[in-house]
C-alpha cells in the first residue's frame, strides 16, 4: 500500500536557453527595426479633417510653415529622397556659386530630413554646423512673405532642374492652421512657377461627423 502511495520526485530545472535565445531575437528585430522619428524643427498645428489616409514615407518632399510664417523643406530619408535632396543642393551650389564643399553638400542632405529654412545667401554657414549644433540652431525660415524674394522659387527650382524634371513621387504641403494667408499664397505660387500643380496636404485626423455618407462607409468597413 504504501508504494502506490509513494509519489515519484520531479525535477522543477527547466532549461532556459532557448526563451533567452528567442528574446536576444525579438529585442534584435525591434532594434534595427525602430525608425527613430526625426526632431521637429517647426511646431505645426494643421487643420483638422476626415481624412484617414496615412502620411506616404517614400520619395516625400514636404513644404512646412509654421503660423509664423516660417517656411522650411525636407525631404524623405529613404533612396529616393536623398538623391534628390543631393541634387538639389548641386544645383544650387552651382547656380547661386554658394562654394559648398562635399561636406556641406552631405550635411545638406542629412539636415533636409529634419528641415531646413534658411535664406539661400546663409546656407553655407548653417551647413558648417554639425549634428548637436543643428538641433539647438534657431533657423529663420526660407522668406516668402515679399513676392519680388520669394526664395521657396530657388530651392524648388534646383529640385526640379536637379532631376530633370521628375517631381518626387509624393508632395507634401504641411501648414499651420493659423498661419496668414499671404505666406500660404506665396508657397502656391512658388509651386505654380515650378510646374508642381498636384500636391498633398497634411491635416489632423477628427472624427467623421455621424449620419454622414462617410460615417456609414466607415461604420461598414468599406
Amino acid at each position: 500500500m504504501s508504494k502506490l502511495n509513494k509519489i515519484a520526485k520531479k525535477s522543477t530545472w527547466v532549461d532556459m536557453t532557448a526563451f533567452v535565445d528567442l528574446s536576444f531575437l525579438i529585442l534584435t528585430f525591434f532594434m534595427l527595426a525602430t525608425k527613430f522619428k526625426p526632431p521637429e524643427v517647426l511646431k505645426i498645428q494643421n487643420p483638422h479633417s476626415v481624412s484617414s489616409i496615412n502620411q506616404p514615407e517614400k520619395d516625400v518632399f514636404k513644404v512646412s510653415f509654421d503660423k509664423d510664417g516660417k517656411v522650411f523643406i525636407s525631404f524623405s530619408p529613404d533612396k529616393e529622397g536623398k538623391e534628390k535632396a543631393q541634387l538639389t543642393a548641386e544645383v544650387l551650389n552651382r547656380q547661386k556659386g554658394l562654394g559648398l564643399t562635399p561636406a556641406e553638400i552631405s550635411n545638406f542632405v542629412n539636415f533636409s530630413v529634419g528641415g531646413i529654412g534658411v535664406p539661400v545667401t546663409q546656407l553655407k554657414s548653417f551647413l558648417a554646423l554639425n549634428d548637436a549644433q543643428y538641433k539647438e540652431f534657431s533657423q529663420p525660415g526660407i522668406p516668402v512673405k515679399d513676392t519680388l524674394n520669394n526664395q521657396l522659387n530657388d530651392y524648388l527650382n534646383a529640385l526640379i532642374t536637379g532631376t530633370g524634371g521628375r517631381k518626387p513621387e509624393n508632395v507634401m504641403l504641411n501648414g499651420d492652421n493659423g498661419t496668414e494667408y499671404p505666406y500660404f499664397k506665396n508657397v502656391l505660387a512658388a509651386f505654380k512657377k515650378n510646374g508642381i500643380f498636384s500636391f498633398k496636404l497634411i491635416t489632423a485626423l477628427e472624427g467623421v461627423p455621424s449620419g454622414t455618407p462617410l460615417y456609414k462607409k466607415q461604420r461598414e468597413g468599406k
